[in-house]
Formats: structure tokens, C-alpha cells, sequence
């Protein structure tokens, strides 16, 4: 078959004066017609292969097509005139221009404009800020006491609370929450993991069948259904939601004005960091590099984050289908604000634990129900399936994804449970000894990492070609895959909470995951430009091998924390410790109820 992917030399053809283009071609039959229907035979099998009757070119027309007239044909017809001399030469097949992405010359680029300087001189702002701030804090602030807003921008101070292994924080129960930093990282590497896999198979490849190959690999077959993994974060979203609210009624008196002033700090706390990442996407990003790629990788994230950046802002971008390249990793952004907007209303309007378990019964059984209904009456998938050609498209025209998977109302399950598990822990804290007994299941809490895997190795029943699910088996499955394997989250989290085996706990609860669970957020919001910056700046098609992958996942990994400390210091943590001074807690009362701390040890982390 023709490769599915080639580049012709980029630099040399923009010193020749080029035009060097990008663009998609149709195969159609030809001489040989038995081998048109050898690749369309293939390409059926749209699961775990390519669709090989489309390829994909980067074409220099000064050198490949050195002998078409493009003056007198014009650039579209001669790129299809010098393709099909070539395709037919060497295979008997002709060729039909599907989509010319762009074409580049030499000295063409992107102009700066308004917003590039608007936002150089924000990034110049923030920098300023830090400096006066932490100047203040180094000179006039020798006491610790000083401006608050000012203080925010220390520079050493927000190291310091980043970099701390410890805190003495106001209740020593939260030291029993220090898991979630562990668990945080860990499901943030592996998100970085099955994003590198995806920006590779996004790209120019020499060797697609190593994608196509790998879907007959058992262990890979965790990372095509792997994106359960992801859904931890609403888990742990929930979970600390709920918890944290029944500590703070203790000496608060709720009332429904809670739920709007929790959406907006909220919204205050996360904005700025998230509103500057879009920011350099929009803007400075696509100046930061070149290659036949960077338009198609780098530039159409620039395009639609200057299209789409008001539905991010407000945290709705899950729900526009269009906007499907925009920092696209942040759907989990939007879904999770949506639903902290419920679990707030629950946490606010359920405060007796009757009403509050009848609360979440009933939204359990409607989340249940609702992806179940969206699978049936939009003839949707149990799942996303990773198949080639949706990494290649991002995702662009999968349903399944930008109907189901994304959603908020849809990813309801999980989060009900994360609640559920922050009511269960804070009512083990008020009484311990109902919870003592459990301690010689403990056998239960080791079975549940090779669960886990068992669910998410289910979903290969779905990578079948040729082989239609039956109705019933993609309903009922869509409907229960993600609340059976969060549920073994949740009792993960609470294993640990109330230390009922030492094994798990101990990997999840090592002190040197503070400083990366604290700056997980950052850094998910910058791992993928510099995974695009790779691709987009590549001048010939990559070679993937089992060895790449982990080279440039650890890479991803490295610049993804590193970049996302000075992130937090500079940009999240200011933004955080503002919000704190703008909106103090409200004076609290006396409390009716002190629970007990289920453990002695006053050693807090800072959550």
C-alpha cells in the first residue's frame, strides 16, 4: 500500500522558494484495481486500523513537483496532477485531493498583533507583582505580618507552602486526607501517559502499524481503555467537597447564599491560572517554533482557543461540539465546575443524614440512567474507542466522546460517589469504633488494584472487528463501567483514611508526593503544549517504538512539574492566597460537635 504518511524536506524546499504543503488525498482505483480493494478491505477493520484509502502529505512544489505547471493550473490542481504521476507510477492507483490544509513560503509566519502584546505584558505584570511582593516580604515584612495582597505575591512564601512536606493546619483530621496527593500524581502520570500516546498517533508516523499492532497487546489494551483512570479527579473532587463542608458546619450555620459565593471562589481560584495557559495558546505559543506540522497541531489549537476561549472562561466548553481542539485535556475542567455546582447544592440543601442518603440515591440512580439513555437513543458506543483514526482526528467527530464521555450531567456516577465517601469518612471520624471491625477485611483492599485492572481490561470485549455488541450488553455497560471502577477508587481513599492495611497506603502516602500533587493542576494545563511543540516542530514523520514513548513521557513529565512549580508560585498560589484575603471566612460559632481525630498524630499536610 502507499505510506500512509510522508513529508517532503521542509527547510530546503522554503530556501528553494517553495510553496511546501500540507494536505489529504483520496486513493481511487486505478490499474490495479485488486489492490484498491486489498486497502479498502483493510481499512474496514476501522477499529484497530487506519483508514489506508486516505493519505497524508506534505508536499514541496518546487521539488516534487518541479515538472507540473502550477502557474497554469493553480496550486490545488497541480499538488493532484504531481501526486497522481506518483501514486500511479509506483502502485496503479490514482489520487483525488480530499483537503489542502495550508501552504507555507518562505518568511510567511503569523504576525504579532494586539493580543500578543496584551499578553506579553500581562506575563510581564505577573513578574512585576512577584518582584514588589517579594520584596516586601524580604525587607518590610521581617515580622511575618504584613499586607496580605501584597504578601500574596511573595515569591518565598509560596515555595515554602509548595515545597513543605507539612503543616500544622487548624484540624488535625485532615491529616488523614494526605493520600490524595499521592493518588493525585499518580493518575496525573498516567493522564500525561495516555496523552503522549495520543499526540504521537496525532501526528506523522512512519510505522502505523506499531499503532495498529498494539491493539492484539494485552498491556496495551490498559491504555485503550484506560481513560477511566481520569475520572479519579471528579472522585477526589467530590470526596474532599463533601468532606470539607461537614468540617466547616461545625462552626458555620449553612444557608443557600453558600452556593453561589462557593461557585465564585471557585471560579477565582482557578481562572487566572487556567485564563493565562489559554492566554499563550492563543497567542504567544504559535510564534514559539515552525515546521510543515506546526499549523496543523500548534496553529488550529491557536485558532479555536481564539474562537472558543469565552465558553472555557465559563466553564461550558464541554458542551460546545465544535470546539474540539482547544486545550481539548480541559473538558475535565468544565465537567468538574459543573459538578461542583450540584455537589455544593447537596452539601447546602442535605444536611440531615436521612435526607442526604435519599439525596444521593436518587442522583446515583439518575446517573445511572443517563448515560444509559444516551448510548440507546444516540447509537453510541459503551465506550470511546481509541481506534486510529479517532486519535488522528482528536477526537474531532467521535460521539461518543463529544456526546458522553464529556459531559457533566453524564459523569454524575462518579461524582456521587466521591460524595458519598466524604459523608462515609467524616461520619468514621464521629464514630470510630463502628469502623474498628473492618480492619481483618483488609485482604478486601488488596484486591482492589487487580480489580481495577480487570475493569478496565473489560472494555477490550469493544475492540472486536466485524463484531456488532449487542444493544443491551452497550447500554448496561456505558451505564455501570465507570461507577464500578471509581467505586473501587473510593474505597481505595477510604482504606487509607481509616488505615486498614499499610500497603497501598504506604505508596500513596509517601511524603514526597506533596509538592507534585500540589502543583498537578499546573502542570495538566501545560503538558500538552509542550507535547504539541514536539510534534508540530517535527520536519520528518516520526518512528514510534516502546522505548520513544517512555522517552518522551518522562520528558513531558519532567517540563510538565517543572514549568508547573514556577505556574503555582507565581501564578496559582497568588490566586489562591488572594481569594483568602478578598473573601475571609466568616466569623465561625461556637461549634456543637468536635469529632474526635481517629489518630493522635497532629502531623497535618497542607491539602
Amino acid at each position: 500500500m502507499p505510506a500512509l504518511y510522508a513529508l517532503d524536506e521542509y527547510e530546503p524546499c522554503l530556501q528553494q522558494g517553495g510553496p511546501y504543503c500540507l494536505l489529504d488525498a483520496d486513493l481511487l482505483p486505478g490499474t490495479d484495481s485488486s489492490l484498491m480493494d486489498l486497502i479498502q478491505g483493510y481499512s474496514a477493520h476501522r477499529v484497530k486500523h487506519f483508514n489506508h484509502t486516505q493519505i497524508h502529505r506534505g508536499v514541496c512544489l518546487s521539488t516534487s513537483c518541479a515538472h507540473v505547471n502550477r502557474t497554469a493550473l493553480g496550486i490545488e490542481r497541480a499538488l493532484t496532477q504531481c501526486l497522481n504521476q506518483t501514486v500511479s507510477k509506483a502502485y496503479g492507483l490514482q489520487v483525488k485531493l480530499a483537503k489542502l490544509h495550508y501552504c507555507v513560503r518562505e518568511g510567511e509566519s503569523s504576525p504579532f498583533d494586539a493580543s500578543d502584546h496584551v499578553v506579553a505584558v500581562l506575563y510581564l505584570l505577573v513578574m512585576l507583582l512577584n518582584a514588589v511582593g517579594s520584596c516586601y516580604d524580604l525587607i518590610i515584612c521581617k515580622n511575618g505580618k504584613g499586607n496580605p495582597y501584597l504578601l500574596s505575591f511573595s515569591v518565598q512564601r509560596n515555595w515554602k507552602r509548595l515545597v513543605s512536606p507539612s503543616h500544622a493546619l487548624r484540624d488535625p483530621r485532615l491529616d488523614r486526607l494526605k493520600a490524595f496527593h499521592g493518588i493525585r500524581t499518580l493518575t496525573m502520570l498516567c493522564v500525561l501517559f495516555s496523552h503522549t500516546v495520543l499526540i504521537m498517533a496525532y501526528s506523522y508516523v512512519d510505522n502505523p502499524l506499531y499503532i495498529e499492532k498494539a491493539y492484539d497487546d494485552p498491556l496495551k489494551q490498559i491504555l485503550f481503555n484506560g481513560t477511566l483512570v481520569t475520572h479519579t479527579f471528579f472522585v477526589m473532587s467530590s470526596f474532599l467537597l463533601a468532606y470539607n463542608f461537614q468540617i466547616y458546619a461545625e462552626t458555620h450555620d449553612l444557608t443557600w447564599t453558600h452556593l453561589p459565593k462557593a461557585i465564585l471562589l471557585r471560579w477565582l481560584r482557578l481562572t487566572p491560572t487556567y485564563g493565562l495557559v489559554l492566554a499563550t495558546i492563543s497567542t504567544l505559543g504559535r510564534h514559539a517554533g515552525a515546521g510543515p506540522l506546526w499549523g496543523l497541531v500548534v496553529g488550529s489549537e491557536a485558532a479555536a482557543c481564539r474562537r472558543y476561549w469565552w465558553a472555557h472562561l465559563l466553564y461550558i466548553n464541554n458542551y460546545i461540539y465544535e470546539d474540539a481542539f482547544c486545550a481539548p485535556q480541559t473538558w475535565y475542567l468544565a465537567a468538574d465546575t459543573q459538578l461542583f455546582c450540584v455537589g455544593v447544592a447537596v452539601c447546602v440543601g442535605a444536611r440531615r443524614p436521612r435526607v442526604r442518603a435519599v439525596c444521593l440515591a436518587v442522583l446515583l440512580l439518575l446517573s445511572l440512567l443517563t448515560p444509559a439513555l444516551h448510548t440507546y437513543l444516540q447509537h453510541l458506543d459503551a465506550v470511546v474507542l481509541q481506534s486510529p483514526e479517532t486519535y488522528r482526528n482528536l477526537y474531532e467527530r467521535e460521539d461518543t466522546f463529544r456526546l458522553l464521555y464529556i459531559r457533566g450531567h453524564t459523569n454524575l456516577s462518579t461524582y456521587t460517589l466521591g460524595l458519598a465517601g466524604g459523608f462515609l469518612a467524616y461520619r468514621a471520624q464521629t464514630q470510630p469504633q463502628r469502623f474498628t471491625g473492618y480492619k481483618k477485611h483488609r485482604w478486601l483492599v488488596w484486591l482492589l488494584l487487580p480489580l481495577g485492572v480487570a475493569v478496565i481490561l473489560s472494555g477490550g470485549i469493544f475492540y472486536r472487528d466485524g463484531v456488532e455488541p449487542p444493544t443491551a450488553l452497550r447500554v448496561m455497560y456505558a451505564a455501570l463501567y465507570k461507577p464500578i471502577f471509581q467505586l473501587l477508587v473510593v474505597a481505595l481513599i477510604l482504606s487509607c483514611v481509616l488505615k486498614l492495611e499499610n500497603s497501598y497506603r504506604a505508596v500513596v502516602e509517601w511524603r514526597g508526593w506533596g509538592w507534585s500533587g500540589r502543583v498537578s493542576f499546573s502542570a495538566f494545563l501545560l503538558h500538552t503544549l509542550f507535547q504539541r511543540g514536539l510534534v508540530g516542530s517535527q520536519t520528518t514523520p516520526l518512528h514510534i517504538s516502546d522505548y520513544y514513548v517512555v522517552t518522551v513521557l518522562c520528558a513531558t513529565a519532567v517540563m510538565s512539574y517543572v514549568c508547573g512549580c514556577a505556574l503555582y508560585v507565581c501564578v496559582e498560589a497568588p490566586s489562591s492566597a488572594l481569594t483568602r484575603a478578598l473573601f475571609g471566612p466568616h466569623p465561625p460559632r461556637t461549634p456543637r460537635t468536635r469529632p474526635a481525630p481517629l489518630s493522635t498524630n497532629k502531623t497535618t499536610s497542607d491539602l
